[in-house]
């Protein structure tokens, strides 16, 4: 549990590791973040021995379009974040993440036929008028910026479950997709489109340029860690930290100041989640006492019928 809650609080202040590299375009930084990620991961999978999973990813066709949706799904999350965290819309991307699973678990009912249950379609609608209240009345918000990052997360988080590649394999992959893309990009449009920071960039911009694929995969390797450990029910929660911690850094380093609406939604959407959450935890208690009941039972029945 320590390991993903720590993995989210990185997330989650990370904006302002991006906040301190804003004299460089955000498709500049989203450039050096997808490269030097890839450089990153390539050394994570030589050190965990899955350089074959890996490979073996690569030529299933099935998995290359699954994770080529998912790349241009977490390419223009990273952008919209990278944005947000530069011109301190922390309080949006933040928002964002905390409707990304409503997202995942509607798409779960629609595509999936997953059943919802009462309390967790009450939720979803509850959530749903949340966000459209926040659009509707928090005129100081950025509203593209939350749902654009809720959307690309939660139809990421969806396709990771279609998967049979684990996290760092699948990350990998996405991202070498998305190298390929940077430099097709690159070449295409030339001048128009560089890597090069910037003559404001200093010694200091090009230090924590280099420290971008350990910003992006350290909190993953946390939460591959730590998924190992805990239940699903308590990563539920844990899955919170993200969004809160991002709440408390625009409130504390950026200064945002949000309105009473933007308050009294964030709560609403907040709570109504966690409700899922609860509902997931009290659903799985009752199935492990039914088995727990039936095997007694059986036991029970086996050893009546003893002569």
């Amino acid at each position: 549990m320590t390991a993903m809650a720590v993995a989210n609080v990185i997330l989650g202040t990370s904006s302002l590791y991006w906040h301190a590299l804003g004299d460089v375009s955000p498709t500049t930084l989203l450039g050096y973040r997808i490269l030097v990620s890839l450089a990153t991961l390539c050394v994570a999978l030589v050190w965990l021995g899955r350089v074959r999973a890996a490979l073996e990813a690569a030529s299933n066709v099935r998995l290359v379009v699954i994770h080529l949706a998912a790349a241009v799904l977490v390419c223009t999350n990273w952008l919209a974040f990278i944005w947000g965290s530069i011109h301190g819309r922390v309080l949006e991307t933040g928002l964002g993440y905390l409707i990304a699973p409503a997202v995942t678990i509607a798409l779960g009912a629609m595509v999936m036929r997953e059943r919802l249950g009462r309390v967790r379609g009450v939720a979803l609608v509850v959530c749903l008028l949340g966000v459209v209240f926040l659009i509707l009345r928090s005129s100081e918000l950025e509203w593209w910026v939350y749902v654009t990052i809720g959307m690309t997360w939660g139809v990421y988080s969806f396709l990771k479950k279609l998967t049979t590649a684990d996290p760092v394999t699948g990350l990998t992959l996405e991202t070498a997709l998305l190298a390929v893309g940077t430099v097709a990009v690159a070449v295409v449009a030339g001048s128009s489109y560089s890597l090069d920071p910037g003559p404001a960039a200093g010694a200091t911009e090009i230090a924590l340029l280099a420290m971008c694929g350990l910003v992006s995969v350290t909190p993953l390797w946390l939460i591959s860690f730590g998924a190992k450990k805990i239940t699903l029910n308590v990563s539920g929660f844990v899955q919170y930290v993200l969004p809160t911690t991002q709440f408390v850094v625009a409130l504390v380093f950026y200064g945002q100041r949000p309105s009473g609406n933007t308050v009294l939604c964030f709560v609403v959407v907040w709570l109504s989640l966690v409700s899922i959450v609860v509902d997931s935890m009290l659903r799985a208690r009752r199935s492990s006492v039914a088995v727990e009941a039936s095997s007694a039972a059986k036991t029970h029945e086996k050893g009546t019928r003893l002569p």
